[in-house]
């Protein structure tokens, strides 16, 4: 059992200390929410790629009077927003990831990465669902499997309320320096 030194200092053996050293606890859980955030930004564009393929193969195919959808304007212009959205997503999940990569302070990106990919990606299955109409909807369709399962993004490695905290402090703090 652990020694305690109190509720407000708890005794923590050397061996058990976050980051190897006293005081580097909070920086050292720091960088591994960067690291989960840009992985889940990655896991957010795939997501979006998977559904916008999905919209776009279902538009070519189905025809409404007489023509396919995806001669529709309405529906290229919902196609056109996810593609936009998905390469900015894209964008600036790789710029991230290699700000992470060469070591440099990613606190920031990685919040506004995670934050703008899971609510991307939450608007591209919104659309996709459209797209395909009624069958979009029905159980055994894949944009009806991911329009629910993406609503967890929004909240997994800090809600998107939450991320927007992060990177406005950061914002500021670097206003102040």
């Amino acid at each position: 059992m652990a020694q305690s030194g109190g509720i407000d200092q708890p005794r923590v053996p050397a061996d058990n200390l976050i980051g190897g050293q006293e005081g580097l606890g909070f920086k050292t859980a720091m960088k591994v929410l960067d690291r989960g955030r840009l992985h889940l930004a990655a896991v957010c564009c795939g997501v979006a790629e998977r559904l916008i393929h999905e919209a776009l193969t279902y538009a070519s195919a189905r025809h409404q009077f007489g023509r396919a959808i995806a001669e529709f304007q309405l529906v290229q212009a919902m196609l056109a927003d996810s593609r936009t959205e998905a390469y900015a997503a894209w964008s600036m999940t790789r710029d991230a990831a290699a700000r992470y990569d060469r070591r440099e302070p990613t606190s920031m990106q990685a919040a506004a990465c995670k934050y703008y990919a899971s609510e991307m990606v939450g608007r591209v299955a919104d659309r996709a669902v459209q797209i395909h109409g009624g069958a979009g909807y029905m159980a055994d369709s894949a944009v009806e499997r991911f329009y629910r399962d993406v609503r967890l993004f929004r909240i997994y490695e800090g809600t998107s309320q939450i991320l927007q905290l992060v990177i406005a402090r950061n914002m500021l703090r670097g206003a102040v320096e």
